[in-house]
């Protein structure tokens, strides 16, 4: 009869045959997003300054924050941070004349839909969680699913931004060209018709882009709880993801 030893080189043989033969995978708690299929990208518009899709309409509506990158981490796909968000406007604003993806009459369109003050309501979340740290505010964003829980790969200070709201406002051009390296208006930015309400030191604060008959703006202090009709999000795919495919 041969002898089959329990252990080798200290660590258990049991069930060692069992997971090569099914080659079942375990766990390596790494982030959860699955790369989207080339062919994936005819609904997007590539923004060369951030190397990222951007898609054409608006989606996912009527979830919530913490719903929304949950659904979307399952299709492989992700949330813009504000830096992108704001980039993929101002690449739009560069080029009415059409963009790698889109024709002129697309870009105008999508443009119009996100900036232009008039009914419905139009939003989307971004990217954005606000959280203290001692008595300084930090912002966590590129949230994955890491491990099945939403987990933001990274988390900076906040510097140069300005801390305090304008309702209205402040000068939409400015932000778009002049924005920190977060996507937060400065606090030299000029005055102008783009509602602004500041990031929150309340530890529930996350960003969303609101446009409706009243006014656009950028709000820093929405509930991550809360979900409507007409909010939803321009879902992004990095193109380093979709290359990797």
């Amino acid at each position: 009869m041969i002898h089959i030893p329990k252990n080798f080189m200290g660590k258990p043989i049991a069930g060692s045959l069992e997971k090569v033969l099914s080659k079942t995978p375990e766990s390596s708690g790494e982030p959860q997003i699955e790369p989207a299929t080339a062919q994936n990208l005819s609904g997007y518009i590539y923004v060369p300054s951030i190397n990222v899709y951007v898609a054409k309409e608006r989606t996912h509506h009527g979830l919530n924050w913490h719903q929304t990158h949950e659904a979307l981490h399952n299709e492989g796909l992700r949330m813009p941070t504000i830096h992108e968000f704001r980039e993929f406007l101002l690449y739009l604003q560069k080029n009415p004349n059409g963009v790698q993806g889109a024709t002129n009459e697309e870009v105008a369109g999508i443009f119009d839909d996100i900036v232009t003050v008039r009914n419905p309501n139009r939003a989307e979340w971004l990217d954005a969680d606000f959280k203290v740290k001692g008595k300084e505010l930090y912002i966590h964003y590129n949230h994955r699913t890491v491990s099945g829980t939403l987990t933001p790969q990274n988390k900076e200070l906040l510097t140069d931004y300005l801390t305090e709201n304008k309702t209205p406002g402040i000068y939409m051009h400015d932000w778009l060209q002049t924005a920190n390296n977060h996507g937060l208006p400065k606090s030299t930015i000029a005055e102008g018709n783009l509602y602004y309400w500041a990031p929150m030191k309340d530890n529930k604060s996350v960003a969303r882009f609101d446009a409706d008959s009243v006014g656009v703006g950028l709000f820093c202090d929405r509930d991550p709880g809360y979900s409507g009709g007409s909010l939803g999000l321009f879902a992004s795919i990095s193109a380093s993801q979709n290359e990797n495919k």
